[in-house]
């Protein structure tokens, strides 16, 4: 009896057995496969630009931005308005400090959009082969001749659709563009100030200067002008909206300011680093009116 079961059962396992191997296999073949796949498939290449060609002329704007858009990536909030008011403002040869290489700089506006996409409006540095060396989003922006007979810096001005921002300023390092302006390690420093809430300054955007503030023979640069208190404070730091004085009521704000403080934020040259660095803690200093 034993002997008929197991010449019955033999067929089965030899059949489940071979079945296993042949999944196996199956298997085996289709990694094979999809790894190479996977070889197959190149990456694709970036967009190139096509229009550094026809500098200085824009042929066709329309088609000059769907390719600027594409090529270096622009995400921006598409709407009739947008589309209507869409103009590339700038697009020039320019240098900047660090090299004596001829850049491309180009400056696309759409002049409308949300809040969080202010200014709506974005600036790019490419190289003369038409490489991205940068992508700014300014409010404005200047080339600014700090060292006589050397190339200018790129300042570009910084602003939140509330109207709060700041500076950066550019040169050229290895066919990139690096921030020296050490404003910006502060957060609590804001050298451009629109937003009515406690306070703003005179004007909004302070004034630049270029001197050399500490006689060492090479020009530094400051911030300069007013911190408007658009609101009362105590001396413990509580704003106030107004007061009564003399039985009267006395409202403030930026037309009626409580208060205008002079500010200077001087940051000195640093030749080891090649960066401007603050004189002192501004933070410190005039935190009484943040």
């Amino acid at each position: 009896m034993k002997k008929i079961l197991l010449s019955a059962l033999l067929p089965l396992l030899i059949f489940n057995c071979t079945r296993r191997q042949e999944a196996k296999k199956e298997e085996i073949i289709q990694i094979q496969h999809t790894e190479k796949d996977k070889e197959d498939v190149k990456p694709t290449a970036p967009t190139p630009f096509e229009y550094l060609a026809d500098y200085p002329a824009i042929k066709d704007s329309s088609k000059f931005i769907q390719n600027l858009r594409q090529a270096f990536d622009l995400h921006i909030h598409e709407s009739p308005s947008q589309q209507e008011s869409e103009k590339i403002t700038v697009f020039r040869k320019v240098k900047i400090n660090g090299s004596d290489k001829d850049y491309y700089f180009i400056e696309y506006d759409w002049k409308t959009g949300s809040t969080s996409q202010y200014p709506w409006k974005y600036q790019l540095l490419l190289t003369k082969n038409g490489k991205l060396v940068k992508t700014l989003a300014a409010e404005r922006y200047e080339f600014v001749s700090i060292f006589p007979k050397e190339n200018p810096f790129l300042l570009a001005t910084i602003v939140t659709g509330h109207g709060n921002g700041g500076h950066e300023l550019y040169k050229v390092s290895a066919d990139s563009l690096e921030n020296v302006y050490e404003g910006y390690y502060d957060f609590n420093l804001r050298t451009y100030d629109a937003h009515e809430d406690n306070k703003v300054y005179e004007p909004y955007e302070l004034q630049l200067k270029i001197k050399d503030y500490n006689n060492d023979r090479v020009n530094d640069i400051a911030f300069k002008g007013k911190s408007v208190l658009v609101r009362g404070r105590t001396p413990d730091g509580d704003w106030y909206d107004f007061t009564t004085i003399n039985g009267k009521q006395v409202n403030y704000s930026a037309d009626h300011p409580f208060k205008k403080i002079p500010v200077e934020y001087i940051f000195l040259y640093d030749k080891k680093s090649g960066h401007f660095k603050a004189k002192e803690n501004y933070a410190e200093k005039y935190k009484i009116y943040e």
